[in-house]
């Protein structure tokens, strides 16, 4: 994609108006730096708050969820000091005595009674409990997809014998043994080896959708606790068994506090790590979630009031033998708005841009008057060249007609003055035939004469005037087609007769002298409409350009003494053609030309990089003092893109040459600054 070497010129004038500007810039930096550092202090001070306030609501939290999960421990203590006093406690009173329970706590999911079965003694205590009347009675164990079958073999069985509430025990678990699970059962060792409440990870319930926790409490005969380990074991009896639902119970904990734009997770860090997450509170739904939606913590955000310190995100619970660990996600909103923040913002940008605004003012007045004067200074300069290529044009009109009518009176007797020549040539032939020997007088005057030689040469003579005269006649139509100051007016024209128009009253300069050889012009014309323009000013363009390009080879051929070197002007011409728009009827595309390029190229040493950008300023030029007044390249780019509405375009590569070129519009008939 070509790109507009005007822009470039935009961009220095832009980046002068950024130093001109520089004073704004400033203050708006200094300005904007202090309040930005103000409402970092107030942020500050607004986070160390919030933190303040997550740390009081942490402690809020885990002190109201360590009293209840204490309060749960005591109904599973509760249910074993019953086993301890009792002794042998029958279905019957357990129903009555954990029935209180399941009123006053809603987190209890279930509660039992699990019986110690040695290996050799299953089957004895399955004959024995079908005796009883538990029909169909087995120790059974639950399958990965839920099914329950009897238990493999093991040591020890600790199977269900009844349990609350009792038609859930009754009907589906009775029998079943939950340390066929390695980690229930691990649970169960080691309240027995030790003699106190254990608590297992956490598992997916018996109703296959909730997630919870169990409490085993050992039972020992006698009722108390066997100081020894091996005392332990032998006098061991069984496990009350307490089940706990996760989310009824930290529903009922926690349900009556404010956890607006608080997250948390509840983790047993001594879990295996895919199992360490037991529940999570999302504050956006108000939901504890425990089932398969639970996704494990994710890092910590960079915004959050956590990233430097995060334990002022986290809290250790103690439950029975195991750590929980309360782990607290401030929501985005948490801090809230930070009103003291964007208010100091706020108010110490408001008071900058003030400051900015009146300063900007004051230096646009003084930067629009020195604008006014350049612009009065290019404008005059500018009339000035206008006024004195208008001269020169009539200048030129009037010498092309003065010329016009002695060359015209020439150029038309010249073909008589032929004729009369060829007749007399035609009478002396006949009378050198008829008469071959004139008398003596004639003979001497023919020989100092020398009409043979007179008979050859003179139509060469006449014809060669006639060459002449047509050329002539053709700088002076030159001359006139350049000048064109009849045609002020917009007007269809060939732009091929203005290039060669201009090209002819150049032919000069491009001739070799004795300073340098001859410019080569190389015309690549393609065939192009007639084009609606002011020609008089577009003549003037391709003389600026064209002038300047053979300037350009000539300063490469004093510098470049080369014989090989073979300096070059290039013309070219196309037509650019927009899509078709409608097919006629015989099928063909109908195509419209709407834009034509004219290719102004030479092979001189190219211009530097650096200048480019500049070369379409008024009264810019790198010529010496006299030889340019650095305003024919700017007037050519108003002439071409605000009187014509078209581009002109500047490419250039050091050693290789330059190029420009200019893109004009077929029709000036609706064409808008954005064509």
């Amino acid at each position: 994609m070509a790109v507009h070497l005007k822009d470039f010129g935009q961009v220095k004038n832009a980046l002068m108006g950024i130093r001109t500007y520089l004073p704004v810039g400033l203050t708006l930096l200094v300005g904007s730096s202090l309040s930005a550092i103000a409402a970092t202090g107030v942020y500050e001070w607004e986070r160390r708050s919030a933190q303040d306030n997550l740390v009081q609501r942490r402690e809020t939290v885990s002190v109201t969820l360590q009293s209840d999960i204490e309060e749960y421990l005591q109904v599973t203590r509760s249910l074993g000091a019953f086993y301890d006093i009792s002794g042998q406690v029958s279905e019957e009173n357990f129903q009555r005595f954990s029935q209180s329970f399941f009123e006053n706590y809603p987190g209890i999911f279930g509660m039992a009674w699990l019986q110690k079965v040695p290996r050799s003694q299953r089957r004895a205590f399955e004959q024995r409990m079908q005796a009883q009347g538990k029909e169909n009675f087995q120790i059974r164990e639950r399958t990965v997809d839920g099914k329950l079958i009897p238990a493999g073999d093991r040591l020890e069985y600790f199977p269900i014998l009844y349990g609350q509430p009792a038609t859930r025990y009754t009907e589906t678990l009775l029998g079943l043994d939950p340390s066929y699970e390695p980690r229930v059962r691990a649970a169960i060792a080691r309240g027995k080896n030790e003699g106190k409440i254990s608590l297992t990870e956490r598992f997916l319930l018996a109703d296959g959708k909730t997630y919870g926790v169990a409490m085993f409490r050992p039972v020992y005969q006698g009722g108390d606790r066997p100081a020894g380990i091996g005392d332990r074991r032998n006098s061991f009896m069984g496990m009350t068994y307490t089940v706990y639902s996760l989310s009824n119970l930290l529903q009922r904990s926690l349900g009556g506090l404010t956890l607006n734009h608080l997250d948390f997770y509840l983790l047993d860090q001594a879990a295996d790590p895919d199992h360490q997450v037991l529940i999570f509170y999302d504050s956006s739904t108000q939901q504890f979630i425990a089932d398969n939606r639970l996704k494990p913590p994710g890092p910590l955000s960079p915004q959050s009031l956590c990233y430097n310190n995060p334990r002022l995100c986290t809290q250790t619970l103690q439950v029975a033998n195991r750590q929980w660990t309360l782990l607290l996600r401030p929501t985005s909103t948490f801090q809230g708005v930070m009103e003291n923040t964007i208010g100091t913002l706020t108010i110490g940008l408001l008071l900058t841009g003030l400051i900015a605004i009146y300063l900007g003012l004051s230096i646009r007045r003084t930067t629009d008057l020195e604008a006014a004067m350049q612009k009065l200074q290019t404008t005059q300069g500018q009339l000035i060249q206008a006024e004195k290529m208008s001269s020169i044009g009539q200048l030129v009109a009037g010498v092309a007609h003065e010329i016009n009518n002695p060359v015209s009176f020439i150029y038309g007797n010249v073909n008589h003055a032929d004729e009369y020549v060829k007749d007399l040539l035609l009478l002396l032939a006949l009378y050198q035939q008829h008469y071959p020997n004139p008398v003596v007088e004639i003979q001497e005057e023919a020989e100092a004469m020398d009409v043979d030689f007179l008979i050859e040469d003179l139509p060469k003579t006449i014809k060669s005037m006639m060459v002449g005269a047509e050329r002539i006649q053709n700088i002076v139509l030159s001359l006139r087609n350049f000048s064109r100051t009849d045609e002020a007016e917009i007007k269809a024209v060939d732009i091929h007769q203005g290039l060669n128009s201009t090209l002819m009253i150049l032919q000069h300069r491009l001739k070799a002298t004795a300073g340098h050889q001859a410019i080569q012009v190389v015309k690549k014309y393609s065939e192009l409409p007639l084009v609606e323009c002011y020609p008089g000013q577009l003549n003037q363009v391709f003389m600026n350009l064209l002038a300047n390009a053979i300037d350009a080879l000539e300063d490469t051929l004093a510098q470049t003494p080369s014989k090989d070197y073979i300096p070059t002007l290039t013309l070219c011409t196309e037509v650019l053609q927009k899509s078709p728009t409608e097919t006629p009827i015989d099928g063909g595309d109908a195509v419209n030309p709407e834009f034509i390029v004219i290719w102004i190229e030479d092979n001189a040493s190219g211009i530097p990089p650096e200048i480019i950008p500049n070369i379409f300023n008024p009264f810019f030029t790198t010529k010496p003092i006299g030889k340019g007044t650095g305003l024919g390249l700017s007037i050519s780019y108003q002439i071409i893109v605000e009187k014509h509405l078209g581009k002109l375009n500047c490419f250039s590569k050091l050693g290789k040459g330059t190029e420009f070129r200019i893109q004009l519009p077929v029709s000036q008939t609706g064409q808008t600054k954005s064509s």
